[in-house]
């Protein structure tokens, strides 16, 4: 996936919505999304600073429990290849601890738009067919977090097309 045109396509898939959105806080160096982090009250996370990922840990699920959204990025990071990569848990976890469903999105050809090589995205002249696609809710309750990341998963494969599914035997959480 392509995190910095992910959230302008999740934000337009989620609407009025309340939500949250959690976001690497290299996110804050691109001016445009920079601005909107800060104004939304979204979260960021330092991946490499475990104490911010126990902060936003707590920050998510305050916002779950107070009845937003919570949107995350699972593989947190950018795909090279487009293919979707192994989840991390984090997110899962959170909507286990307040017994939240996970609502699956998957955007289809989002690694066309901004290719990983390119600073400026889409240029004109280009057709890029990008749908964005709403799951069915899965509920987390009584599920292990392997099973719940194995629903998801295949539930999100199951909406991309060939070019962005995994390769077999890429796993599917780290």
């Amino acid at each position: 996936m392509a995190p910095r045109l992910d959230i302008p396509f999740v934000v337009l898939a989620m609407g009025w919505r309340n939500y949250k959105m959690v976001a690497k806080k290299e996110l804050l160096k691109v001016p445009i999304l920079s601005k909107s982090i800060s104004v939304g009250g979204h979260i960021t996370i330092d991946r490499s600073n475990r104490a911010s990922q126990l902060a936003t840990f707590k920050k998510g699920i305050s916002w779950l429990e107070q009845g937003a959204c919570l949107v995350t990025f699972p593989e947190g990071t950018r795909s090279k290849t487009g293919r979707m990569g192994p989840f991390k848990k984090g997110a899962f976890k959170m909507a286990q601890r307040v017994k939240s469903p996970i609502i699956p999105l998957s955007i289809k050809y989002a690694h066309l738009i901004n290719p990983p090589d390119t600073v400026f995205p889409w240029r004109p002249g280009q057709s890029i067919p990008i749908e964005i696609i709403i799951g069915k809710p899965i509920e987390t309750e009584g599920k292990s977090d392997d099973e719940l990341v194995e629903q998801v998963v295949a539930e999100m494969v199951n909406n991309l097309p060939d070019c962005q599914k995994p390769l077999v035997g890429t796993p599917i959480s780290s």
